[in-house]
């Protein structure tokens, strides 16, 4: 999507001679769909999170786009969930929601550090300060439901301040409203149509995967898989941080300091959906569903249906969340192994006599080379001059 709206940036400009170089068949990035069994899924970006704001009347312009584009979308309900253990089903959501109280509390917190330029600190130091330090599997989970599940990363490895500024910039500027996109078209419906107002078939190169980028003050030579040798004025880079930790594209000349330790103090986390459609729902008309595993922390925690009205009414599709290091288990070991971790959980959830589910499938990110994850996060340590220094250009090589 980057891509896209640094090209619309340019249009708008009166810049027409661009060339968005797309290593898929589709633009959309990590914007991707696929059919699974019958129906559209979004393997990753899948909310409109933040809405409008009612008072100062701001619009998340991601919910522009949609409107626009009239995407289909559902109201996704946090509070309509249950609670279930190794087990089946037990109430812990008093819990759920001290544990919310005590996230909105670390928020607070940490813009009066800000306030006061105080030190960052991680957000678990947040929550131990705030009385809070998760022990038993329900508040691991309780945790896990507030904080791991918007950021992909725990409270230890990411920031106070910064991830209180990610919150405050998305649900305080517009809304706490999630929109969850169940859109046939796909999530990437925006950015393809937006597309199609400011550019040709002449603007995009589809199927072209970029190897090597050469930099100077006077141009930028990008070179792709094929050969092929692209020549600029100038070049906007649209990798993830993922992309370029691992250097999968060559910069010549190399990165200066600067730019290398800006690069690598970000970190790229991962988020992973899971995906199963049984032959008959042994769930309840519930959104979402929460497993607190007595052993391991973020084991497959996070259960939500597609099988509810507004969302795949009749699919019998549930799909579980697992992030970064739970995410780099499952993509490095095999689908059988995966499945049956999986099955052995949903057994202890729902009981020994659910069926085996008839289709079963995840993406794997981090192994992707053109994504090497799904988003970034804001770790423990990393100060303001090196996430500027992350987007600052080399040469007439800018950076989105």
């Amino acid at each position: 999507m980057a891509g896209v709206i640094a090209a619309r940036t340019l249009s708008e400009s009166g810049i027409t001679d661009f060339l968005i170089v797309e290593a898929e068949s589709v633009l959309g990035g990590r914007m991707k769909e696929t059919t699974f069994a019958g129906y559209t899924i979004e393997l990753g970006a899948n909310w409109v999170q933040g809405t409008r704001n009612k008072v100062t009347k701001q619009e998340n312009p991601i919910w522009t786009l949609a409107q626009k584009y009239k995407l289909k979308n559902t109201y996704s309900n946090y509070d309509d969930l249950l609670t279930y253990d190794q087990n089946g089903h037990v109430d812990y959501l008093n819990i759920v929601n001290e544990a919310w109280i005590k996230f909105l509390q670390v928020i607070a917190d940490a813009g009066v550090r800000k306030t006061f330029n105080l030190e960052d600190l991680s957000f678990a130091q947040g929550q131990n300060l705030a009385g809070s330090m998760p022990q038993t599997p329900y508040e691991k989970v309780a945790d896990w439901w507030n904080f791991d599940f918007e950021y992909a990363d725990t409270p230890a490895a990411s920031s106070m301040i910064e991830a209180a500024n990610n919150n405050n910039a998305t649900f305080n500027t517009w809304s706490y409203e999630n929109q969850f996109v169940v859109d046939p078209r796909g999530f990437a419906t925006l950015v393809r149509e937006e597309a199609k107002l400011f550019a040709t078939s002449q603007n995009i190169l589809y199927n072209s995967i970029v190897t090597k980028v050469a930099y100077s003050d006077s141009s930028v030579n990008v070179t792709l898989k094929d050969g092929t040798i692209i020549l600029a004025d100038y070049a906007i880079c649209t990798f993830s941080i993922g992309v370029l930790q691992h250097n999968d594209v060559q910069f010549v000349p190399r990165f200066p300091a600067w730019k290398q330790e800006a690069i690598f103090t970000i970190k790229m986390v991962t988020y992973t959906k899971i995906f199963l459609k049984f032959s008959r729902k042994f769930w309840k008309n519930t959104q979402f569903f929460l497993y607190a595993d007595p052993y391991q922390r973020g084991y497959y925690p996070q259960w939500q249906s597609l099988s509810e009205i507004g969302f795949l009414p009749g699919s019998n599709i549930i799909f579980v969340t697992v992030v970064t290091d739970q995410s780099y288990v499952v993509e490095a070991q095999s689908n059988n192994q995966t499945l049956s971790q999986i099955m052995t959980v949903l057994k202890s959830m729902f009981g020994n006599d659910i069926p085996a589910p008839d289709n079963f499938y995840y993406y794997r990110w981090y192994q992707n080379p053109l994504y090497r994850g799904s988003y970034s996060n804001w770790p423990t340590g990393t100060s303001e001059c090196q996430h500027i220094n992350s987007q600052r250009p080399v040469g007439r090589l800018f950076f989105s």
